[in-house]
């Protein structure tokens, strides 16, 4: 086949010239424009249903919401794998984690068609929010918006009513969520003694208060069917009739006379009527004067530059319309990071490019080799990225990776392409009389690109198993083979085509040999009498070359030891997580969020912080007041070391807060893997949390007892203070107060009702009624919380009920629709079928109550049958390393012992590695198959060489042809090592925090490897060759391919006379 292709390249050479120049200029034009982020999509597909309960316990939400949904609506979606929710205070959040290869948004319909049945839920909380898809790293910015003129009311408004709607309206964006947001509401505010001195109940104030405007969300008041004005009909004229609501302030809804009140009496006489905001979930830390915090997330697949770009183009647009308030968009904005990488990538690569160019121009004395070089590496790159563009990817760093990778090798491939041309011009009509140019180029393109072609498969056999890594790893080994397999096709369909017709126009049928320097004559003179030397010593040699295999391979074992996915990108914003006592106030967390940050800005080399207590609703964040973020950003001129270990010291200063200090990546991939790649645990199912505790600490007694299972852990969720409220049957019945009217007047006090909405400016705000704050600020307080009687009189809430402080959860986790509790351990010494056989008989010793069992989850099991899968598979791999070798040596012995040989080339890889392990990633280690591929490349061209010469030259002795093939191939390996690490410095030193993170250890393993692999390639693989080599004279693969017709017949020239 690959002689078909150059023979088709050679008929149409125009036209191949015109697609390379069309597919550089095509990718010139349109690659700049690929969506770019940092990390691929990591996260499996899954649906996020929120639903906002502010008031509820967790306990309640649960019950209440969390339940009905996972069981009733949720609960056998079509390509279900997992479904787990979370229940915190104020919050349901139930995730739907579909089986991999499933469409988000077909996925995201069949959740939403489920959801049509939400309306059954009891009407404690919002609706259920079916969250969009995310981005794995979904924060594409976060906005801090200050102001010393306007409140944080009025800033509210804004950001609710006019930025949030344009945001969220931007290609790209998917969620805005707004830390701090305080609703504009009327509240109309009731103290119990005061109605009762006024002979007013509640009810007349809800009734009063709900009807007074047009709308109300309470079904049993009139103000829930507003109607419509209708119209006057006259003959010839119809006119609308239409309403102006005359409240528009408290003082206007103050004015209302209350219902059923005799004396009359107005609402503002019994209640205070005032402008305020609803109870926080969150607040955003912003420094002095108000403040939001405004965090912008993008849908998966979205360039973070260009949403980043188009978000500000928007808020300058809004700018004349937000006077007094200062808007930062520097407080999280990785674009940032993300555009100066591409840019200074560009500008490395672009020098990598010249630096190539001038290498082949300097090695091979000639402008025309070079230009070849140039456009062979320039249609290579650009038909990889055309193909990627094509596809809609986004550039990140496995892509970027895979192609830099492939680049390594692409460049030796061009020296041997240029190498080959040359040595075969010189002489060649002597060797071949009556062959045309035409054919000795396609000779020459098969002889070359088949040994290429088999070093490449080794390169991509090596890395298969990588296809099969599962979790958050998976997700980045494979954009990285796949981008990698496309550059190296690219390069052979180039070297196949492009690289051939150019050698045609530009190379001369002759070559005229240059004369050597004489250190370069000196050099081989040394290097045959070293070669020499070596050939009699055959055991003192094979004995070196296995001890330094041996120690490659001791270095390279201690390379899989607490390694990271990813190397860790310094984006110049640290992200600072707090989780203080739990029950902390909101505004207690918020004072020492506040205060640590202004430690922080007073840091040298901080140049701003920005962060968020708590939640926001429809935010990517399920958590308590508790928590809290701080997020750090770090000028461009500061030592970002010594910048961090600064902020690392303030932030020690807080004693008794848990904190952790991290970018933002480590954070999403931590969470990420934290779920999809569990440790091993046993899981007991059950309804009540005492009990579940009870049985937890039973199962953890047997697994003490148990070998291979060490330091068994019960993960019980942290407790809360919560004031609990159970309603005295007897006492409420001589009271004539049945439990529910108990709870819903206690609720209207303490949490308030929602009674009516206003209308105006194209904004909606609430109504709400609540008790005033003496009524709610402590337990006495709610125990003598007067409630209205069916006889006009009056109860306290403590004599028909008892109010107690009781130990509740802060967070109850489901899986499988069930509340769960887990007994962690880490598992060894035994196999895993073994443990969890003698785990399960311990457990049918243990008696579980109704509903209640426990189980191993098989989370745990399939990870290890995957890694099992993959060390197989990497088994496999290096047996087809030895197949591949024996096809292209073609000796069983040769290709055995090279095999051998190949963790002494590969040595120097691993003890660079080694020397420099801080730095490394699984990612990075990927380097090695490049190293690799190099080393099967110099065994493959000199086997290839050496049939070549045999070939040509009848009769030679063996020892004679070998020696000949390996003084031939000194030149272009060592010019392909030089190129390849040459190459990788400018993108290494100049790429950023890309090209420090990633492309640093890449060179580092690279550029070790290359020592040995040239040294073995230089002197152990001749000998091998000459010990281990076939005996007799290769097959004429000529032959073989004498039946390939050409695609059109190629007459010669006729002379006409």
């Amino acid at each position: 086949m690959f002689g078909w292709v150059t023979r088709f390249s050679m008929q149409f050479r125009i036209l191949v010239l015109a697609i390379a120049a069309g597919l550089i200029t095509f990718g010139v034009v349109n690659v700049p424009h690929m969506a770019v982020d940092t990390m691929p999509e990591f996260a499996p597909a899954q649906v996020e249903i929120q639903t906002e309960a502010l008031g509820l316990s967790a306990a309640e939400v649960e019950q209440l919401i969390t339940a009905p949904m996972e069981a009733d609506l949720l609960n056998g979606v079509a390509w279900l794998d997992e479904i787990r929710s979370k229940s915190v205070p104020g919050l349901s959040s139930i995730e739907l984690v579909f089986e991999p290869g499933t469409d988000v948004l077909r996925a995201r319909q069949l959740v939403a068609e489920r959801m049509t049945q939400a309306h059954a839920l009891p009407n404690v909380s919002s609706p259920p929010l079916i969250m969009q898809p995310m981005s794995s790293t979904s924060r594409v910015m976060m906005i801090k918006m200050n102001s010393t003129e306007l409140s944080g009311i009025d800033m509210s408004v804004l950001a609710r009513w006019k930025i949030k709607p344009r945001l969220i309206g931007i290609p790209g964006v998917a969620n805005v969520s707004i830390w701090g947001q305080r609703e504009q509401q009327l509240q109309v505010e009731v103290t119990p003694t005061q109605l009762r001195d006024k002979g007013i109940t509640l009810e007349q104030l809800v009734k009063t208060t709900g009807n007074a405007v047009w709308v109300s969300p309470l079904s049993f008041l009139e103000a829930s069917t507003p109607g419509t004005g209708g119209f006057v009909e006259s003959p010839n004229q119809r006119l609308g009739i239409q309403h102006v609501l005359p409240i528009r302030t408290p003082a206007d809804l103050a004015k209302v006379s209350v219902e059923e009140a005799d004396p009359p009496v107005l609402l503002g006489d019994i209640a205070q009527v005032k402008e305020d905001h609803q109870p926080l979930i969150g607040d955003a830390v912003t420094g002095t004067g108000a403040g939001l915090m405004l965090v912008v997330e993008k849908f998966p697949g979205t360039s973070a530059v260009e949403v980043t770009r188009n978000v500000e183009a928007a808020l300058k647009d809004m700018e004349p319309g937000l006077t007094g308030i200062q808007i930062d968009t520097s407080v999280f904005r990785p674009a940032t990071g993300v555009q100066e990488s591409v840019e200074s990538l560009g500008l490395a690569l672009l020098i990598s490019l010249l630096i190539a160019v001038a290498l082949f121009w300097l090695f091979f004395r000639s402008w025309r080799a070079a230009l070849i070089a140039l456009v062979a590496i320039a249609t290579t790159v650009t038909t990889a990225a055309v193909v990627l563009f094509a596809q809609n990817a986004t550039l990140n760093i496995a892509i970027l990776l895979g192609v830099l990778l492939g680049t390594t090798v692409i460049v030796g491939d061009i020296v041997e392409d240029i190498q080959a041309h040359r040595r075969r011009a010189v002489g060649e009509d002597a060797t071949q009389p009556g062959t045309s140019p035409r054919s000795r180029i396609s000779v020459i393109a098969k002889g070359v690109r088949t040994p290429l072609f088999h070093a490449s498969l080794i390169m991509l056999v090596v890395l298969v198993p990588t296809l099969f890594v599962t979790g958050v790893g998976g997700a980045f080994f494979t954009p990285l083979f796949w981008s990698l397999a496309l550059a190296l096709a690219a390069a052979l369909l180039v070297g196949l085509s492009v690289t051939p017709v150019l050698a045609h126009f530009l190379l001369p049928s002759t070559t005229t040999t240059h004369k050597e320097f004489a250190a370069v004559n000196r050099g081989k003179a040394y290097y045959e009498r070293a070669v020499g030397g070596i050939n009699p010593r055959k055991g003192v040699a094979l004995v070196s070359v296995a001890v330094v295999g041996v120690l490659g391979i001791a270095a390279g074992s201690q390379l899989t030891q607490n390694r990271q996915l990813v190397p860790t990108m310094p984006d110049r914003t640290l992200l600072v997580q707090w989780d203080t006592m739990a029950g902390t106030s909101n505004d207690e967390v918020q004072r020492i969020a506040a205060k640590a940050a202004d430690e922080l800005r007073a840091l040298p080399g901080v140049s701003g912080v920005g962060g968020h207590v708590g939640r926001a609703i429809s935010a990517d964040q399920v958590v308590g007041n508790s928590s809290a973020e701080l997020w750090v950003s770090i000028d461009r001129g500061a030592n970002f070391g010594e910048t961090e270990r600064a902020v690392r010291d303030v932030v020690q200063g807080y004693p008794g807060i848990a904190h952790n200090v991290m970018n933002y990546s480590q954070q999403t991939i931590g969470e990420v893997r934290s779920s999809m790649e569990p440790g091993f645990a046993v899981r007991v199912f059950g309804t009540e949390m005492p009990v579940l505790r009870e049985k937890a600490a039973e199962i953890r007694q047997a697994l003490q007892k148990i070998d291979g299972v060490n330091n068994p852990t019960i993960n019980t969720p942290d407790m809360v203070p919560m004031v609990e409220v159970q309603v005295n049957l007897e006492a409420a019945q001589k009271a004539g107060i049945k439990p529910g009217d108990a709870r819903r007047a206690a609720a209207t006090l303490m949490q308030g009702i929602v009674v009516g909405n206003l209308f105006e400016q194209q904004k909606v705000f609430e109504v709400v009624l609540r008790g005033a704050v003496g009524v709610r600020d402590d337990l006495t307080s709610i125990r003598e919380l007067l409630l209205d009687t069916p006889n006009g009189g009056h109860v306290q809430l403590g004599q028909i009920a008892d109010v107690r402080m009781v130990p509740n959860e802060v967070v109850i986790q489901h899986d499988a629709t069930s509340r769960r509790i887990d007994i962690v351990a880490d598992i060894s010494g035994r196999p895993l079928e073994d443990i969890q056989r003698d785990i399960r008989a311990a457990i049918q010793q243990i008696e579980f109550p109704l509903e209640y069992h426990a189980e191993i989850p098989t989370k745990y099991g399939e990870l290890q049958a995957a890694d099992t899968l993959v060390h197989g598979l990497g088994a496999a791999a290096a047996l087809a390393v030895l197949l591949l070798l024996q096809t292209a040596v073609r000796s069983w012995k040769l290709a055995f012992a090279t095999f051998l040989a190949l963790p002494a080339a590969m040595s120097g890889a691993a003890v660079a590695a080694w020397l420099g392990s801080a730095s490394l990633s699984w990612l990075s280690l990927t380097a090695f198959a490049a190293v690799l591929a190099i080393a099967a490349r110099n065994a493959a061209l000199l086997s290839a060489r050496v049939d070549e010469i045999w070939r040509e030259t009848a009769g030679a002795s063996r020892t004679d042809v070998v020696m000949q093939a390996a003084r031939d191939r000194v030149s272009p390996v060592l010019k392909s090592a030089i190129i390849t690490v040459l190459i990788l410095i400018p993108p290494a030193f100049l790429g950023g925090t890309v090209g420090q993170a990633l492309i640093v250890p890449m060179l580092l393993i690279i550029a070790g490897g290359l020592v040995t692999t040239t040294l073995v390639g230089l002197f152990i693989l001749p000998l091998l060759t000459l010990w281990f080599g076939p005996r007799t004279e290769p097959e004429e693969w000529s032959e073989v391919y004498e039946s390939e017709q050409p695609v059109m017949s190629m007459p010669e020239k006729v002379k006409v006379s």
